[in-house]
């Protein structure tokens, strides 16, 4: 018999899966051990190392800038659209960062889906709204692709931003109470560009 919590376990992995840009039924490769726990960047405000906010938007110029890392083009969903171009970095076969277009042929947004990114005050993919130490004063509920989703702005980098996912929680207009959002999982770190 197929217990509730078996339900809400399964619908994170796919979630997760979702939010990652990955495919839960793919080649082989999709089976590879887990990423290394060593950090390869750490996201701040001033963006991801090796990728300045002036960085043409262009598979080439990323690439000579990130030796390393194999950059292909992606489709991806973001909050407010399901289809949006973008090159994603790899390491070893897996998914580390999603390079969103920007202004004037420039990068824009970049997203970090791998563990082994750091945030600015330490936080990684796959941890708890609690173990990231997360205010939720600086937290609003997602929208659109995102809805029930705690979108947060992390501390002393108000141009990161934080998306957790809270396995089996509906939407209901507002942020889940304290009990639940300290369980939401960290799926994905973004970075935009500073204004001004």
């Amino acid at each position: 018999m197929t217990h509730v919590r078996d339900l809400l376990r399964l619908s994170g992995v796919l979630m997760s899966a979702a939010l990652a840009g990955c495919s839960i039924l793919g080649s082989d490769s999709d089976f590879a051990p887990p990423p290394s726990r060593a950090a390869t960047f750490r996201i701040t405000s001033a963006g991801v190392p090796g990728l300045p906010p002036g960085t043409a938007f262009s598979k080439k110029a990323i690439e000579a800038l990130e030796p390393g890392y194999t950059v292909s083009s992606v489709t991806m969903a973001t909050e407010q659209s399901e289809s949006v171009a973008a090159l994603a970095l790899f390491r070893d076969g897996l998914q580390v960062l999603q390079v969103l277009p920007g202004s004037g042929g420039r990068i824009g947004a970049v997203h970090g889906v791998s563990e082994s990114l750091v945030g600015p005050n330490g936080e990684r993919i796959g941890m708890t709204f609690r173990e990231a130490r997360v205010d939720r004063a600086s937290c609003r509920e997602g929208r659109g692709n995102w809805l029930a989703m705690p979108i947060c702005t992390a501390r002393g980098a108000p141009n990161v931003t934080f998306v957790f996912a809270i396995p089996g929680y509906i939407a209901a207009g507002a942020l889940p109470d304290d009990e639940t959002l300290a369980g939401a999982t960290l799926q994905r770190i973004i970075w935009v560009p500073p204004v001004g």
